[in-house]
């Protein structure tokens, strides 16, 4: 239960971090624009690694079979 709770909660705040990646990625606003280059390496190493948390969470867990046995 708490796995799934951590799960959600995780995938909430990967889906904002897609979001705010997207706007760094397709926005024209000045002060974004003379940054660019920093913001979406910052954006795309914080997305990536929540995105991979995310999938692993929601991945069901594999039994053991050497301890069923």
């Amino acid at each position: 239960m708490l796995r799934k709770i951590i799960a959600v909660l995780v995938t909430l705040i990967t889906l904002w971090a897609i979001k705010e990646t997207v706007v760094i990625f397709t926005t024209a606003d000045a002060d974004i624009a003379k940054n660019s280059a920093f913001l979406k390496l910052a954006s795309l190493s914080i997305t990536i690694p929540l995105a991979i948390a995310s999938l692993l969470l929601w991945r069901p867990k594999q039994k053991e079979e050497s301890n069923e046995q």
